[in-house]
């Protein structure tokens, strides 16, 4: 008996660990085939320009700065130079739009490694190329989030400095708004006087200036504020004036500058995704080498790594995708602009050239594409060096095209097969979770059928590793998926073979009606993933199956889902906070400590909790010393003194998370939270305390599949009824003001996770009203049904936001089932722990010692 039961934990343990392996290899997987690293190490750098028309160039990056702002109301310097003197346009960022990818698209010539998600937040976690290590030399100065991105590890030509991290506190009533810019002026100025002279002479020189007061201001003030509009021209009449000491200092004409911004901002403060005023930011050029006659040329974020490597000379970054926009060099140099084209033409054949070694494309011949720009670049070569004309310059601007379009083409060869393979792993898994929760174990198992099955899947694993070798490619992501596909097939099939279906009824009258409503919920799961104003239908949906589950339905349900069904039709909480929304929730939950609360001792402390909180909300307390987090903290032990029978605890659960979700909440977050958490304790009305036997291993019934599409509709709601991924995605510091103003990505970023998790711990302690491990089990076969067909509408084309939602849907479907199972562990001492029971257990001790 002993031995049995070890068998089946044992079973059961491996089932998960191969289960939580399934969902990490698929969310991973379908990044990679999107958006696999476009860093390729060891290509060969272009050569050297030949008489490049600067020496030097000073890149000025105004972090936060939005065109529409900039536009609307020019700073003087920079204005004046737009229209008599320089060259500018709009500069398209892409998602995210974020300093560090927004920096690297500058400067590297590349968009965010998507390993970066993985790895890292405020370092690009793969060493790349950069303008700054094809320089002869290079000065930066600037955030302690961006400098030293570029200057790690031993690189002797570049020098950088940054100011304390302390310093980027979004509390700009302390006063010093302009002391990140006037620090990094100032840096400059004294490099000017003292170390100036020694590379008078010397070419391929970058000075760098990172100016992070407008992101900063703009994320306390928002970015229509005076503050903001003052911050953008004091940056102005300092790059008015370090212009004019530099053409002072070397006095030969050949310094160029450049102004840009590396993303824009919403009209509340915040970016990160895709919307114009995020990804639209100006350019300005001037100085040596510029096209002086107010052009107004559009270019991609990008294509400014090229123009600055072309400008000074240098060979261009190795993994640069930008195309050199030749409209901002002087077209007097005709010959020059079609060299620096040709270098980029050059440069990203390169990129072709490797991209297809490495999809293992015919690896002993080269692609018709890859033939053909080998062709233009000898014959464009040879050309230019007998005569120059414009037709020139119109065949590299064609051929440049075919090469961009032959390096996505082969970084997207191998997509299709990708897919296909993990489709086929991810089909297996849900076949084999399947029989684990609606399987029984046959009496007779045919051992020679099991045996021949294992041979077969053996001989194809050993076929798929000899046609690799054989090919000789040595990438090994294709044969890798291919062998997961293979063992994942394998174990569904033999579960298929040893195991026969069996879901029981217990209410036959009532089958079809059961069905027909799961069904039913998985369509408004789907459609309200992209419309999340669909889920009201579901929340409606959900009162005619508790009707069915429940024989005496309380009114309070119905009223509360009617109620819920309001909040997916809102407008998406914005960050700026609408305080009249949130202190009617406050009233609302002391009217609930009032009535609800019989204990007096109790009650006090409850209202003066939430008073307080109340208090540090209007700004008449200031809690980020020690008062937030003291309410944030002590929430657990506030909880514990709840009674443990079920619908006392979870009143308990809601009155002790409202007060820090008020903290960092925005609009009608905690009057959702409320609603919501009413609604779900009509769910455990029939549960005194708990005490079901989990643990028996049953058959699935229908009114478990039921339940678990309900609950998990529940689950999105609670990402969708007050807003989406896209809305949390984008940064504000709105959200945490309360708790900590000085930038800290970590700190953030748990505190806007545990804002989140807050309606799903509620719905992880009400859960308990499950019964059975199987309806669990059907949560996450629901939630993986609806991941496979929103697998392939994750897609590298088309417009970043759009991109950037079908990630946010792939990645909440397969994440939100092992999310509950995970809350349900870590809700269980949230509904059960009371300082009774460690008395008790003490007692008992003792008089065991006695």
């Amino acid at each position: 008996m002993c031995n049995k039961k070890y068998n089946i934990k044992n079973s059961n343990s491996l089932f998960v660990i191969w289960g939580l392996t399934m969902h990490l290899i698929i969310l991973w997987g379908i990044l990679d085939v999107n958006f696999h690293s476009p860093i390729t190490q060891g290509l060969p750098n272009v050569p050297i320009l030949k008489n490049a028309p600067a020496k030097r160039l000073v890149l000025f990056i105004a972090d936060g700065l939005r065109f529409r702002t900039f536009i609307e109301e020019p700073p003087k310097f920079l204005k004046q130079v737009m229209v008599n003197k320089g060259a500018w346009g709009i500069s398209h960022t892409r998602m995210p739009t974020e300093s560090r990818p927004g920096v690297v698209a500058i400067c590297a010539g590349l968009y965010e490694d998507p390993s970066a998600i993985f790895k890292g937040w405020k370092e690009n976690p793969v060493d790349f190329d950069s303008v700054f290590n094809q320089s002869h030399f290079t000065w930066a100065w600037g955030s302690p989030d961006i400098i030293p991105m570029f200057t790690k590890g031993k690189k002797n030509n570049i020098h950088g400095d940054s100011y304390s991290p302390e310093w980027q506190d979004f509390d700009i009533m302390q006063g010093q708004i302009w002391r990140l810019d006037s620090w990094v002026f100032d840096k400059y100025i004294n490099w000017l006087h003292e170390e100036a002279h020694k590379v008078k002479n010397t070419e391929r020189i970058i000075l760098f200036l990172h100016l992070l007061g407008c992101d900063t201001i703009g994320h306390a003030s928002k970015p229509y504020s005076r503050e903001y509009v003052e911050n953008m021209n004091y940056v102005d009449r300092k790059i008015e004036e370090v212009v004019q000491m530099t053409e002072n200092t070397f006095q030969d004409n050949g310094t160029t500058y450049i102004f840009t911004a590396d993303h824009g901002m919403t009209d509340w403060g915040s970016h990160g995704s895709g919307s114009t005023d995020e990804t639209e930011t100006p350019l300005i050029a001037w100085g040596a080498g510029i096209n002086a006659f107010n052009s107004y040329q559009n270019v991609e974020q990008v294509d400014i790594t090229p123009l600055i490597s072309s400008l000074i000379g240098a060979p261009i970054p190795i993994n640069n995708e930008g195309v050199l926009p030749w409209q901002y060099i002087n077209p007097s140099n005709l010959n020059y602009i079609n060299r620096a084209l040709l270098n980029n033409l050059k440069q990203l054949t390169y990129q072709v050239k490797a991209n297809r070694m490495l999809n293992c494309k015919d690896n002993e011949f080269a692609d018709w594409r890859e033939v053909e720009l080998e062709n233009k670049i000898f014959s464009i070569d040879r050309y230019l060096e007998i005569r120059d004309s414009n037709e020139t310059l119109t065949d590299l601007v064609d051929t440049i095209k075919l090469a961009k379009n032959a390096l996505l083409y082969f970084r997207q060869y191998q997509r299709i097969r990708f897919l296909v393979y993990l489709s086929i792993m991810w089909f297996g898994w849900i076949t084999l979770l399947f029989f684990k929760i609606a399987g029984a174990k046959k009496s007779v198992i045919n051992s020679i059928t099991l045996l021949i099955t294992d041979i077969v899947f053996a001989v194809l694993l050993f076929i798929i590793l000899i046609t690799h070798k054989v090919s000789g490619c040595v990438n090994w992501r294709l044969p890798w998926y291919a062998f997961l596909a293979l063992i994942s097939v394998w174990l569904a099939v033999r579960n298929a073979m040893t195991h026969s279906i069996k879901i029981e009824v217990h209410n036959n009258k009532r089958y079809w009606s059961m069905g027909i409503e799961i069904i039913l919920l998985l369509a408004t799961m789907f459609v309200g993933l992209t419309y999340r104003s669909i889920l009201s239908v579901g929340i409606l949906c959900i009162g005619f199956s508790h009707k069915i589950l429940v024989k005496n339905q309380q009114k309070l349900f119905l009223w509360t889902a009617l109620c819920l069904a309001i909040f997916p039709v809102l407008p998406v909480v914005e960050p700026y906070p609408r305080v009249y929304i949130v202190l009617l929730s406050i009233c609302i939950a002391a009217a609930i400590i009032v009535v609800k609360i019989k204990s007096k001792h109790k009650k006090t402390i409850e209202l003066l909790r939430l008073t307080i909180t109340g208090l540090i909300y209007l700004e008449f307390i200031d809690g980020r010393n020690w008062i937030s987090w003291a309410i944030l903290l002590t929430t657990p032990l506030c909880i514990c003194t709840y009674p443990t029978q079920l619908i006392e605890r979870i009143q308990g659960v809601m009155l002790g998370l409202i007060c820090p979700l008020i903290l960092l909440s925005a609009s009608y977050e905690p009057l959702f939270f409320i609603i919501f958490t009413l609604h779900l304790s009509c769910w455990s009305s029939d549960s005194s305390s708990i005490g079901n036997d989990q643990s028996i291993k049953s058959l699935l019934t229908i009114e478990e599949l039921l339940k678990a599409a309900i609950f998990m509709l529940y689950t999105l709601l609670c990402f969708f009824g007050t807003g989406n991924m896209a809305s949390i995605s984008s940064f504000d510091p709105s959200w945490t003001r309360h708790f900590v103003t000085v930038f800290s990505p970590f700190i953030m970023f748990s505190l806007i996770l545990m804002k989140i998790c807050i309606p799903l711990i509620m719905v992880g302690c009400t859960s308990y009203t499950f019964g059975s491990s199987n309806s669990f089990l059907a949560v996450v076969l629901l939630g993986d049904c609806l991941a496979l067909p929103l697998m392939y509408c994750v897609t590298p084309q088309g417009s970043w936001l759009d991109i950037g939602s079908a990630i946010s849907r792939f990645t909440i479907t397969i994440s939100l089932p092992c999310l509950l199972l995970l809350l349900y562990c870590l809700s269980y001492p949230l509904i059960t722990v009371h300082p009774n029971k460690f008395k008790f257990y003490t007692s008992l001790q003792k008089k065991h010692i006695v």
